[in-house]
């Protein structure tokens, strides 16, 4: 009967997910057996994190499903989601690293619904670490299951064979996770880290220089790059647009080719956006590929810990830079008791592409270029301390289950395979919504909403000692963090009324009072109206005591 049921299953199509933690090396395995020529990206619940499915290449009938990679604290909202899929399918390959194997094996274990379901499992690194044949051969009889040595970036035809044969032949998982402490276990991992991270104080100091290199030389270059490209592309693409449109309805030019307009606006946004998005997703996916983002979050994890972040929350903040609204969706990879802290401090302390190219400029135009260095500093800082204020998670729990990974090097496919849904994840997600934000401003613009709504800024901008006309300013770049080049009309007239520190504070308050309704609208997707709102309000109390105390301070030193 036994042998009736499994004929009767090899004649039926094969849904495959493959489910491990991050950095095993389950995305080259799916790109390398289905060739990433035809996946599908399928939806769960409309979330934002999706999970990849296509056809396995020259098996018939075998669908294999990428997972997203489970966190270290194990509660993340991508972890989540990726359990109520999984819990669809009958068929899953368990990817472990070799080194890790018994650790990983027993967290899988535990924390998925394996009993019943049909399992095969496939132990990657074998070229950094390699079991005896005899060790292999108990593994194998201790675990009941399929089970495949191999190294994930070079997979041999041979060994591909293998895969596929398991999934075939995948078995029901019956093992309790007492029985898998009999596992070898060779968890080290401060023999893999890197040496110069292991040094106190030095290493976590390096780690954020690398970091800092990292990220800062590709913002650097974007910024570069498109504040030579906009004028070209306004020249050649923009005004022959506009002069071809020139004779529509005043209300509709308006909406389209007006300041705030579809087109214009929404060009500038790809303009100053998309090469940042390009160049920080390539080094992210550098540090990816190489292994070494999971290196400097382990050695920053410790000093994370004091404002209620963990080191994996490092990442989308540092994605913020680039576009908040991609760093907020990546934060569902956050645990979820830091979800919400990570998402406060991108808000306040990640300067978006917008945001930097527009204070790079602004303090240009005052005369002082020099003012970004400090600028940037403070404003993670304050970054910090308003996310540890305001949040105050419990850490105890969340300890780390996934090991570090080996050192490896670079390879093309796995650089273009993640840049590239980075990439489309910006188009298809992030410029959406900056084309919507794109009326929303032409109707405020209409209306003088904001116009109205700058005189209520005025006693506070007297308080601090700045005019009154900078409140329009400071209210745009509330609806887009490069609003604040209204301080440059004129020729910079209204910077030029002011000394360097109240040019400072000006570029400060416009900044932190509030992330621009890209990024709100987004978080409100995220978490709904209310956290939204809690978010808004304690990002501006924030913004407004800290501004007051920097004048305060600026004041009495001079």
């Amino acid at each position: 009967m036994l042998a009736k049921e499994k004929e009767s299953l090899d004649e039926l199509p094969i849904e495959v997910a493959m489910v491990g933690h991050e950095s095993v090396g389950k995305t080259a395995l799916f790109r390398q057996l289905t060739g990433d020529k035809t996946f599908q990206e399928s939806n769960i619940k409309g979330s934002t994190i999706r999970c990849i499915s296509a056809k396995v290449s020259g098996a018939e009938g075998i669908e294999l499903m990428d997972t997203p990679g489970i966190q270290a604290e194990g509660d993340s909202v991508a972890m989540g989601l990726a359990l109520e899929q999984m819990e669809k399918l009958h068929t899953l390959l368990l990817v472990v690293k070799s080194e890790n194997l018994a650790q990983e094996l027993k967290f899988l274990s535990e924390n998925l619904k394996l009993r019943g379901k049909r399992v095969a499992v496939l132990v990657t690194h074998e070229d950094k670490y390699s079991y005896t044949k005899s060790e292999k051969e108990q593994i194998r009889n201790l675990l009941q299951v399929p089970v495949v040595w191999l190294n994930a970036r070079k997979l041999r035809e041979q060994k591909r064979e293998e895969i596929l044969e398991a999934m075939k032949s995948a078995s029901t998982w019956g093992l309790n996770s007492s029985i898998l402490k009999f596992l070898p276990n060779n968890h080290n991992d401060e023999e893999k880290r890197i040496k110069l991270f292991r040094l106190p104080f030095f290493g976590p100091l390096m780690a954020w220089i690398t970091i800092i290199a990292m990220f800062g030389i590709p913002v650097f270059v974007a910024y570069m790059f498109s504040d030579w490209l906009q004028p070209i592309s306004g020249l050649y693409f923009i005004e022959p647009i506009t002069q071809l449109f020139s004779g529509l309805p005043g209300w509709l030019y308006t909406f389209i080719l007006g300041d705030y307009g579809v087109i214009t606006l929404g060009w500038y946004s790809f303009v100053w956006a998309f090469p940042v998005v390009v160049l920080v997703g390539l080094a992210t996916a550098i540090v990816e590929e190489t292994g070494i983002q999971e290196h400097i979050m382990h050695t920053l994890d410790p000093s994370l810990r004091k404002i209620g972040l963990t080191g994996r929350d490092l990442s989308p903040v540092l994605t913020g830079f680039g576009c908040n609204v991609v760093a907020v969706l990546q934060s569902r990879s956050c645990s979820t008791c830091t979800r919400k802290s990570c998402v406060s401090l991108i808000s306040f302390g990640s300067a978006c592409s917008y945001q930097i190219g527009a204070t790079l400029s602004i303090f240009g135009v005052a005369g002082y270029p020099i003012l970004f260095i400090p600028y940037i500093i403070l404003l993670f800082l304050a970054g910090a301390l308003h996310t540890r204020l305001w949040n105050k998670p419990q850490l105890g729990a969340l300890t780390r289950v996934s090991s570090l990974p080996y050192l490896q090097p670079l390879t093309w496919s796995g650089l273009w395979w993640r840049v590239k849904r980075v990439v489309m994840q910006f188009l298809t997600q992030a410029m959406p919504i900056f084309i919507v934000i794109c009326v929303v401003a032409t109707l405020l613009q209409l209306f003088n909403v904001l116009d109205v709504l700058a005189v209520l800024l005025a006693p506070f901008l007297y308080l601090i000692q700045l005019p009154a006309e900078a409140g329009t300013g400071i209210l745009f770049s509330m609806i887009r963090k490069d609003g604040m080049l209204l301080f440059n009309q004129g020729n910079g007239s209204l910077l030029e009324q002011l000394q360097i520190f109240q040019v400072f504070i000006l570029v400060y308050f416009a900044s932190t009072f509030s992330s621009c309704m890209v990024t709100l609208y987004t978080i409100r997707k995220e978490f709904g109206w209310g956290e939204t709102r809690g978010i808004f309000l304690k990002q501006a109390f924030t913004s407004v005591v800290s501004t007051i105390l920097l004048a305060l301070g600026f004041y009495a030193i001079l």
